[in-house]
């Protein structure tokens, strides 16, 4: 079986439609492996996350606070973006030899 980045647990809803179209949404930031990127609500999930940085369900994603420390993201967990820019990375994977 093959998996995709269409594979998570949580559906993704790609076009978000309040019927405010016509209203500039504020952006919230966040930050992917380096990568920036915008989103219009405060709040996202790790399965939308892994979607726009095309990001393997199988992959391992961390979100780093302020203070350094690191928190695994799965992809039902819900992550506010309102205070500053997020940052996120892929956990590498090691290697035996």
């Amino acid at each position: 079986m093959t998996h995709s980045i269409f594979d998570a647990d949580v559906p993704v809803d790609r076009q978000r439609s309040n019927g405010s179209s016509h209203r500039p949404h504020p952006g919230f930031g966040y930050d992917v492996d380096g990568t920036s990127y915008t989103y219009d609500q405060p709040t996202i999930t790790g399965a939308q996350l892994r979607f726009v940085a095309g990001i393997y369900p199988q992959q391992v994603l961390v979100r780093i606070l302020d203070d350094g420390a690191r928190v695994t993201v799965s992809a039902a967990d819900t992550v506010s973006l309102v205070s500053g820019t997020a940052r996120f990375r892929r956990r590498p994977r090691f290697k035996r030899n």
